[in-house]
């Protein structure tokens, strides 16, 4: 395993992770709205929530169970997902508009926002709709889903947990703080060079590299040109994800959606932290997109926080700590959970879960099903390890090796 980073997924003084937050208590949320006379009921606004994810999302007047009955997988209507992809979320959205109250379209737009980071035309139809499929074309079921089944000890106790049943095999290898900058395939063997000097020779390699990160490695012989394409192109989602703290406990159970917003376009009460002060996660659109803004702005980012909040309450809201990590120009990810553009799916995707000669590809970014959560780049990782036993396997029954107690041996 060659890790770029230095195997923490947690920031060493804020002493939060990175990915998974952890789960809280599951309350009934409130929610708040500038277009009505305050605090807006969770039953009211589930059904608000319900009606405009299910118009967005009903493309065949079936709510695709027959056109996309399956998650993993857009073959089975291929003629609809060609189309549906070549759509953008806002072309979507200029077919329904008619159907939607100013508050409708403000939360629909807030939604979108939050789950592909920039403006409506840049976020492809097909990728919302594989959502909503995922989700159970439930009009809540993705949130059911993403928010209440999370893991209690967090994403730095799943990535510990899972290392160290990897390193109690007695069969891992490791090295952290080794960015990759070539990797040579001979047919034979593949060498894997680090920036730092350091270098691996193996049958085989597993690329877990971030779709917007993959062509600054060198490959040899070069990747196809679909896969640098892909990555040069890269997934769109640029977004701005923040966390805060807020003096007290009141917005343990809350959330808003705001759009336009003034930075964020929605914040989540996550949890109440030792100190009794919320938690809250706030998401906003890309940087450069309209109604983005950059996080370095702290002036900016507590306008954008507050303009969340309810007006009453602005004035005497206490910011007790902000973290955030710049995943943008963080030049190992480039970008966060993945999002593709319209016509970016039936183009690429394919192309990026091929395997290069001995080098096969495992990632969130490109996976079926739940491409662009843990749960993808899970599936990706299984596939590929499970591709790479077969094929050894192969070639020990090809040469006429035989496994001793797990040693491989020559048969004399």
């Amino acid at each position: 395993m060659v890790d770029s980073r230095d195997g923490f997924t947690w920031t060493p003084t804020g002493g939060l992770r990175r990915g998974l937050p952890t789960i809280g208590v599951v309350e009934p949320p409130v929610y708040t709205s500038p277009l009505s006379d305050g605090n807006l009921a969770y039953d009211v606004i589930a059904d608000m929530f319900g009606r405009v994810w299910r118009l967005f999302c009903d493309v065949d007047g079936d709510d695709l169970r027959q056109h996309w009955n399956f998650p993993f997988g857009t073959k089975q209507s291929p003629e609809l997902s060609e189309e549906w992809d070549k759509m953008s979320c806002q072309d979507r959205l200029n077919q329904i508009q008619d159907r939607l109250s100013l508050e409708e379209r403000s939360m629909l737009e807030a939604l979108l926002k939050q789950m592909g980071g920039t403006s409506l035309d840049k976020m492809g139809l097909l990728n919302a709709l594989r959502w909503w499929v995922l989700g159970s074309r439930n009009p809540t079921g993705l949130n059911d889903i993403a928010l209440h089944t999370r893991l209690r000890s967090g994403n730095g106790t799943l990535h510990r947990r899972t290392f160290e049943h990897a390193l109690s095999s007695g069969n891992l290898s490791y090295s952290f703080n080794s960015a990759v900058s070539k990797v040579v395939d001979t047919g034979e063997y593949v060498t894997v060079f680090s920036k730092n000097g350091q270098s691996w020779k193996t049958k085989s390699v597993i690329a877990t590299v971030p779709l917007n990160v993959l062509a600054d490695i060198e490959f040899s012989p070069a990747l196809p040109t679909a896969k640098v394409e892909a990555s040069r192109q890269g997934q769109v989602n640029l977004c701005n994800k923040l966390h805060v703290d807020l003096d007290g406990p009141d917005y343990k159970s809350w959330t808003s959606f705001a759009c336009p917003g003034r930075g964020f376009v929605c914040a989540l009460g996550d949890h109440l932290t030792p100190a009794n002060n919320s938690h809250l996660v706030a998401f906003g659109p890309d940087p450069s997109s309209p109604g983005g803004i950059p996080l370095s702005d702290i002036d900016q980012v507590k306008t954008g926080i507050l303009h969340l909040l309810p007006e009453g309450k602005r004035a005497e809201v206490d910011f007790h700590r902000i973290v955030a990590h710049d995943w943008v120009n963080d030049e190992f990810a480039k970008g966060t959970w993945c999002y593709m553009a319209p016509g970016f799916t039936q183009k690429y995707v394919a192309a990026l879960q091929k395997p290069h000669g001995n080098i096969l590809f495992a990632s969130g970014d490109y996976s079926e099903g739940w491409r662009g959560w843990i749960d993808g780049a899970v599936q990706a990782g299984m596939e590929a390890a499970h591709s790479v036993l077969q094929l050894q396997r192969k070639n020990l029954k090809e040469s006429g090796e035989k496994n001793v107690n797990g040693i491989n041996s020559m048969k004399l």
